[in-house]
């Protein structure tokens, strides 16, 4: 139980002083996520209070799975946005069949993500580089931007891609609706104006409230404000998506790329807070929690839901100790949707598209990319490439495109890996690569260090770069350090052979220095028998002789 329920070793060792920081980190969730959710809903193309049961269900079952004491759970901008891409080559945006493709894409996520982690895959997410992350953020959050800024004008923004929306959008400002840009341009400066003057006030809570009473008094629906009109209380209803395994399938590709920004946003967020606490994070039970939290949602008619950077943020500063916070959050939200829906009737939509637009203005940062170009040329042409797949492409097709990149980078590296002859520094004996100040050849040997894993696809650099050396120098001995070599496939041990031979061939000794004992026995049961040294020194002292 305590292994799939953290929460019980939570109860069991609860301190009554954390009740009140957790009761205050509550109230102050619970005023975030009510405009938040129902904001985010929109992006995934959901009805408000679906935003609510995303809301709800999930972040109780993370409560009661999950390993961080400070993470919350709900609604988030980015994910909501790749919900709704996802979906969108199944069903049309507002139809049943939309809202059934949703709800079904979420339970496919918390499949995958729950039998990785039961299987152990908590590593899969490392595969979403942070480069890719950053650019993959970046064109979401622009898009996001662009595309609620229709609400705020209320006009229409059409077209395929984000500068066709853009052009859209510009060409539609004349025919902006003054009053409902008065709300939403008044509504979004409000936001800004709150967090920077009073950064514990619930800004967008006390926006809401603000904008459903103008639109209240001076009867602003009838000037042609859209409001989000009635919405559904009481508790949402347990059902399975009625749609054919045909649809499963055909959700499975782009449910995995959901999963794996679902599972490295969350878990970097955990990981954050579990540094900054000293509390130990479990990234496969971590994983096995959100699957768990996503299908839980998916059953209920909720989208897909991960780890809220801000509302966590914002817990933390308010004191949050357990997630006994989380649970009283829950009870206010189940309150809310019982009780309070007709409070939100007239709240302008113009409004929640400006909650949008603020919550992602932080993310809208160009420097954590273009900050890349002096560091690692292939991790900024990733996340380039991610953020004009984004933007140009779509949500789901940018993220694949930076992962293939990111991998490519990857098998490149491994491909070509760094190759160095070293030399002997007099002085002090040490060796290093080879033009250093100060560093000597040692006559009559060659010193070669090989820093990757020996493989069938990098074994022929090895081979090549030995061959040139001998052909320019014509060594007595060749010492390979094998430091780096952590494995070698049967292919490399070919094609070692091979190279021992053809130096033999030429009166050149081959011996290897600092080989692994498990990389040596690999390389016998293969027949390959090598003349290895536990030091480059004593390879090189040694004349390159075998040890006795």
């Amino acid at each position: 139980m305590s292994r799939f329920f953290p929460i019980t070793r939570t109860l069991g060792a609860y301190d009554n002083t954390w009740f009140r920081p957790d009761l205050a980190a509550a109230v102050t969730v619970w005023a975030m996520v009510v405009p938040e959710a129902m904001a985010y809903a929109g992006i995934a193309g959901m009805p408000p209070e679906v935003g609510l049961y995303a809301s709800i269900i999930p972040l109780l079952i993370y409560a009661l799975m999950g390993t961080s004491r400070r993470v919350t759970v709900g609604p988030s901008a980015a994910v909501a946005a790749l919900s709704a891409a996802t979906v969108a080559p199944f069903a049309m945006a507002g139809t049943e069949e939309f809202l059934a493709f949703t709800s079904l894409l979420a339970i496919v996520v918390g499949v995958l993500l729950l039998l990785a982690g039961i299987a152990k895959f908590g590593i899969i997410a490392e595969f979403l580089s942070e480069p890719v992350l950053k650019g993959f953020i970046l064109g979401v959050a622009l898009t996001i931007a662009l595309g609620q800024s229709g609400k705020l004008l209320k006009v229409e923004v059409e077209g395929e891609g984000f500068f066709a929306e853009l052009f859209s959008l510009i060409g539609q400002i004349p025919e902006t609706h003054l009053i409902t840009a008065a709300v939403g341009l008044g509504s979004l400066a409000a936001l800004f104006v709150l967090e920077r003057l009073m950064p514990r006030l619930p800004a967008a809570l006390v926006v809401v409230g603000g904008a459903i009473a103008a639109v209240s008094l001076f009867d602003l629906e009838d000037a042609g404000v859209h409001i989000t009109g009635d919405i559904v209380a009481g508790f949402p209803s347990l059902i399975l998506p009625d749609l054919g395994w045909s649809s499963v399938v055909a959700l499975i590709p782009g449910a995995i790329g959901v999963a794996i920004v679902v599972y490295a946003e969350s878990m970097a967020l955990a990981k954050t807070f579990g540094s900054k606490h000293r509390e130990r994070v479990d990234a496969d039970q971590e994983m096995v929690a959100f699957g768990a939290l996503n299908i839980g949602g998916g059953l209920f008619g909720a989208f897909t839901v991960n780890a809220s950077n801000s509302r966590s943020a914002a817990a933390d500063n308010a004191g949050q100790k357990s997630q006994v916070s989380s649970l009283i959050v829950v009870a206010l939200l189940v309150l809310t949707i019982l009780f309070l829906t007709p409070l939100f009737r007239q709240l302008p939509e113009a409004a929640l598209g400006a909650i949008v637009i603020h919550a992602v203005w932080g993310l809208i940062r160009f420097s954590p990319v273009t900050s890349l170009r002096s560091k690692h040329r292939v991790d900024f042409w990733a996340a380039v490439a991610t953020l004009l797949g984004v933007l140009v492409l779509d949500v789901l097709a940018g993220l694949m495109l930076g992962v293939l990149i990111s991998l490519g980078g990857l098998m490149a590296r491994a491909v070509r890996p760094r190759v160095a002859w070293l030399g002997r520094r007099s002085a002090t004996g040490v060796f290093a690569s080879r033009g250093e100040e100060g560093i000597d050849e040692v006559p009559g040997v060659s010193i070669i260090r090989f820093d990757a894993e020996l493989f069938f696809a990098n074994v022929a650099v090895l081979r090549d770069r030995i061959i040139e050396e001998v052909d320019a120098t014509s060594p007595g001995t060749i010492v390979l350090d094998a430091e780096a070599i952590t494995d070698v496939d049967t292919t490399a041990a070919e094609e070692l052979v091979k190279l021992v031979d053809e130096l033999e061939s030429r009166n050149v000794r081959f011996v290897v220095a600092r080989l692994e004992l498990p990389v040596e026995q690999t390389l016998q049961r293969w027949g390959v028998h090598l003349d290895t040294y536990p030091l480059v020194r004593a390879a090189v002292d040694s004349g390159g002789k075998g040890p006795e």
